[in-house]
């Protein structure tokens, strides 16, 4: 197995996304859309980090506020950061290895770590980041080694509303759109979710899922399954064993590849 002892410094992305605790779940979502990222550092008074805010607790506030009222749409996102966002953030020292990092990512299932140097926080390391190392290291070994089983999928034809209650359920980011014959059409995550947020709960899927979905056959080396999904902007990758749906690569997966 290559060596991830090179310190998170090299892989960590910066700037570091921050919005104010004060500011409004709205604002929040729209700051994530515009930097293309799934979560925000959260800073309170003299701009200290008091939490992070992501995809996750805005969704989950927007069911909770929507409820299952028919004539509803499908989130009702009010309220501020302060209110939803998650205290305990997890962070590493810029000096630690990209194996501690992982480790940590996969212990608490997380798709990110904020890195401090001297007590402020100087980066943010991403599953998308440890996906570049993968890649740049050249793991070998096959996707089927880590990818994640069972796969949660939902088909097409379904609503949107199924679909966001199945992402919370199942504790999840994603599903696999399916067709009827259980092959991958598109992808259904938390972004489309929040995308949809004003769209009908009888919506169904395949009116607000993402078409470009990426599929790889399980011996697939693990570096070239990390260089394909970066340059088709990926999030998760269908495993396919002939015709057959075998499992899913998620950013939590590549971390496994490299504890």
């Amino acid at each position: 197995m290559p060596n991830f002892t090179e310190p998170v410094s090299i892989f960590m992305s910066t700037p570091v996304h921050s919005i104010s605790e004060d500011a409004s779940l709205q604002e929040a979502g729209d700051a994530m859309r515009e930097h293309d990222v799934s979560s925000l550092a959260v800073l309170g008074e003299s701009n200290a980090l008091t939490g992070v805010i992501s995809h996750t607790d805005i969704l989950g506030s927007g069911l909770r506020n929507a409820g299952n009222r028919p004539d509803a749409a499908l989130l009702e996102s009010t309220g501020k950061v302060r209110n939803v966002m998650t205290s305990e953030v997890l962070s590493v020292d810029i000096e630690s290895s990209m194996t501690d990092a992982a480790a940590r990512m996969v212990e608490a299932r997380v798709h990110r770590v904020f890195v401090t140097a001297g007590g402020n926080v100087a980066g943010v390391l991403s599953t998308w980041d440890i996906m570049a190392s993968v890649e740049a290291v050249r793991v070998a070994k096959p996707a089927s080694e880590f990818m994640s089983t069972p796969v949660f999928t939902v088909r097409a034809t379904e609503t949107i509303a199924l679909a966001s209650e199945r992402l919370g359920k199942a504790h999840v980011t994603g599903l696999l759109v399916v067709d009827e014959s259980q092959w991958p059409v598109g992808v259904f995550s938390q972004r489309e979710a929040l995308e949809a947020a004003d769209a009908p709960r009888s919506a169904t899927i395949e009116s607000a899922m993402n078409a470009a979905v990426l599929t790889l056959p399980d011996r697939s080396a693990l570096h070239n399954v990390a260089r394909q999904a970066r340059a088709m902007n990926a999030r998760r990758v269908a495993v396919m064993n002939r015709h057959e749906l075998v499992g899913i690569m998620t950013g939590v997966d590549f971390a496994k590849a490299i504890c």
